[in-house]
């Protein structure tokens, strides 16, 4: 291999690299110390593509690019951590997750070690989607990212050396990058999150960097350092998780920090502020923190079964520090310098075993060998498909579907001259689909199911991530005269707008105008601080001499009891009937129900607050009289 072109040092930017991997770790272990942290993942963009870049073109100048050179130095330079991380991740999955999170966890492991995590995440965004908290690999959505632009890079700047100027080839991918950017923030904020084709100008303007400093520019450096750290600040500050991002959001921390490097090692804030010890130490060491600090901190927030304690969370901070430094000195340092030529094929074998490893994991899913007690074991496999209980896309209609997507078959037309029943709302009317199903074994009534993915049945309520959520429930109403229910049942995940509850008492006026069907509202059901089979899973691991409790609080949330009362108080001023399921499913002392029958192994939820089918048939059974006066 040839010696790589050598770029003058800059202290500097190892401190902004400091800046950038502090930022995240700090949002990563409290979002209140730094509400925009999240942005630092920008700035290694923008130092990344400015580093590489300007290696690039030196060697091009000098005719000394080889590709197998460029792509063995990469190697060396990601793969050391990288492939301890995906171990370590791999072992505490094996000893700490139920099996679809685990077979998750090993399918991360497999695109993490393929450089295609952002692309596998994509995929998986969604409503029902797992927290981040529970993805011990979701940062390693930008190691995708930055690799897949880098197998392109070198090769677009090779083809047009000599045809086109540097700075003209990089400027034409950073607009187009970011046209797409823009572009996408308006049909898929999450594509445009994940996807290389709409970040790629984040790289791309360190690339023009590249091409500004080696052609011998010289900008006002103090002004400019000022301004880059003043855009740091700002964007750490005021941005916010809930932002719509990458979008002209991302123009904030990525112009700060291109800001800072062009001012040169010699602007004052670069100078006095950046090539501080401390700094340029957090910075040497910055990858494998990135690497180790989420995954840290989402196993322990798991085995927790929610927020962690300030003094713990420190700890863990402090942990990964020292996991990080030992990762440098141990790995990172004697395998970037080690002349054996068996380096580069030894990291790529170790990769790609790793990967086959995820990916065998994640392809047995449920034949995994057994891990623990049969009635745990149980719990740990739970596995359960909502889509077809909800009927998605058919009668559940997802974000992009207008009301015409609703199937005919959501109306029962058999048998004819049968009361019907109207289940009108978000996932959880759908949830309870299955329950008055079931009920219409005993007692014969015809239904409709009218739901969709985040859409309450309340009018005149903003929801601009469901564009077509008051169309479909201005479908409901249309249909209401024509359908002549004898029951109307509405119900949501109420908490979620709990500050549009207002607007449930002009509903009901609206639906009593349309029919003179029984209008009843169901409330707030269970939610547990985590999914129901990882709270009982925590549970064991606290209790490992106990059975699995029927009932319980441990790992209820508290605020439903008192949330279920202003509930109730909302739907009584409007004059219709108001069915509790926290009476139905719970009790104060004793908790609520985590199976049913009381010591099956049938679940009463799926998630932190959906039922099952059979949990929403306990629930139904509970409620027929007052759904259906014949069901008495």
């Amino acid at each position: 291999m040839t010696t790589a072109p050598a770029l003058p040092y800059r202290a500097d930017i190892d401190g902004l690299r400091a800046v950038a991997v502090l930022a995240v770790v700090a949002y990563h272990a409290d979002a209140r110390l730094a509400p925009g942290g999240f942005a630092g993942v920008d700035l290694f963009f923008v130092i990344s593509g400015f580093l590489i870049t300007s290696l690039l073109l030196q060697s091009l100048r000098t005719g000394s690019f080889r590709a197998r050179d460029f792509y063995a130095r990469r190697i060396r330079r990601l793969a050391p951590s990288l492939v301890v991380v995906l171990a370590a991740a791999a072992v505490a999955g094996w000893l700490w997750l139920l099996a679809d999170e685990l077979a998750q966890l090993a399918t991360h492991i497999a695109s993490s070690a393929a450089f295609v995590t952002n692309f596998v995440l994509w995929n998986e965004s969604g409503y029902f989607d797992r927290a981040a908290e529970t993805k011990p690999l979701l940062h390693l959505w930008s190691l995708g990212v930055e690799e897949q632009f880098y197998l392109a890079w070198p090769w677009l700047l090779w083809i047009t050396w000599g045809r086109l100027r540097p700075l003209t080839t990089i400027a034409g991918v950073v607009v187009l990058s970011f046209a797409a950017n823009v572009v996408m923030m308006q049909w898929s904020p999450t594509a445009a999150f994940y996807w290389p084709i709409s970040r790629f100008w984040e790289l791309g303007l360190g690339g023009m960097l590249a091409c500004v400093s080696l052609e011998g520019h010289r900008p006002q450096r103090n002004v400019l350092s000022v301004a880059g750290l003043a855009a740091l600040v700002a964007a750490f500050a005021l941005l916010r998780g809930d932002v719509a991002f990458p979008g002209w959001w991302a123009t904030l921390p990525t112009l700060g920090a291109a800001f800072l490097i062009a001012a040169g090692p010699d602007a004052w804030i670069n100078r006095i502020v950046l090539t501080r010890r401390a700094l340029v130490f957090v910075g040497l060491i910055s990858y494998p923190l990135y690497l180790w600090h989420w995954p840290v901190l989402t196993f322990a927030r798991i085995l927790a079964g929610g927020p962690l304690p300030v003094w713990l969370t420190a700890g863990l901070v402090a942990l990964t520090f020292a996991l990080s430094w030992l990762s440098y000195r141990l790995l990172e340092r004697p395998l970037r310098r080690a002349p054996s030529r068996w380096v580069v094929p030894g990291l790529v074998v170790a990769t790609v075993a790793i990967g086959a490893l995820g990916l065998g994991v994640s392809l047995r899913g449920e034949s995994l060998p057994r891990r623990f007690p049969a009635e745990v074991q149980a719990v740990v496999d739970f596995s359960y498909r909502y889509e077809p209980v909800y009927r998605e896309r058919v009668c559940y209609l997802m974000p992009d579907q207008p009301p015409s997507a609703l199937s005919p078959e959501c109306v029962e037309t058999s048998p004819a001259g049968q009361p019907l029943v109207v289940l009108w709302g978000d996932s959880h009317a759908a949830h309870l689909y299955p329950g008055l199903q079931s009920l219409q074994r005993r007692t014969p009534f015809r239904l409709a199911e009218f739901t969709g993915s985040r859409c309450p049945p309340l009018l005149d309520l903003e929801t601009p991530t469901q564009p077509y959520c008051q169309d479909v429930n201005r479908h409901v109403l249309d249909e209401l005269p024509k359908l002549k229910p004898q029951t109307v049942v509405m119900a949501a995940r109420w908490r979620l707008y709990d500050h549009d509850l207002d607007k449930l008492r002009r509903t009901v006026d609206e639906v009593r105008r349309a029919t003179d069907a029984r209008v009843v509202v169901v409330g707030p059901v269970p939610h547990w601080n985590a999914r129901l089979p990882r709270v009982l899973f925590a549970y064991f691991r606290q209790h490992p001499r106990q059975p699995l409790p029927s009932r319980m609080l441990f790992g209820l949330e508290g605020y439903v009891w008192d949330f279920d009362r202003e509930v109730r108080e909302q739907v009584e001023r409007t004059g219709v009937e108001y069915l509790s399921a926290m009476d139905a499913l719970c009790t104060p002392r004793d908790g609520c129900l985590t199976k049913v029958p009381e010591g099956s192994d049938g679940l009463t939820a799926w998630d932190e607050a959906h039922l099952t089918a059979s949990g929403s048939i306990h629930l139904i059974a509970q409620l027929a009289p007052r759904i259906l006066p014949a069901a008495r």
